[in-house]
């Protein structure tokens, strides 16, 4: 497959659900539950992505941790831009996949000139693959049975 990760994200749409570090946990996790969703962009006032925060890590560095969401702020549990993998639209999805499921990340930031252009999970990723793959299939069989 030779889709870019910028092709997913003109289907998917770029929305990205963002919150500010010095947002607490207990926000954070409201949102993310309001949006089923789970993770969130970290951004400064200027919209400069500086982190993403999890569900993980809500639940681990927090929660587990016998910590307060209530006080506990984002800026203390996300991971830091500087620590994590981001991706530009032009690779590849499968080369995404590979670096997801290689790496163990479940979100993978999208960059452009370094300011955020989308955020892309891995059941973004696969869903993008499975339809894919079944146009190819559905594609396949009316080649087959002649009503193309």
């Amino acid at each position: 497959m030779s889709t870019t990760v910028g092709d997913l994200l003109r289907v998917k749409g770029p929305k990205v659900e963002t919150i500010a570090p010095g947002a607490t946990i207990l926000e954070a996790i409201r949102r993310m539950a309001d949006k089923h969703i789970g993770c969130l962009a970290v951004t400064n006032r200027t919209g400069r992505l500086v982190g993403i925060v999890s569900e993980r890590d809500c639940l681990w560095k927090v929660i587990a941790a016998g910590r307060s969401p209530r006080t506990k702020l984002v800026k203390e549990v996300m991971t830091p831009v500087q620590k994590m993998r981001t991706v530009t639209p032009a690779i590849l999805v499968d080369e995404c996949m590979e670096l997801m499921t290689g790496r163990r990340h479940r979100h993978l930031p999208v960059l452009v000139d370094g300011k955020l252009a989308g955020l892309v999970s891995i059941g973004d990723i696969v869903k993008f693959a499975i339809d894919a793959r079944e146009a190819t299939i559905q594609s396949l069989e009316k080649y087959i049975t002649g009503s193309l």
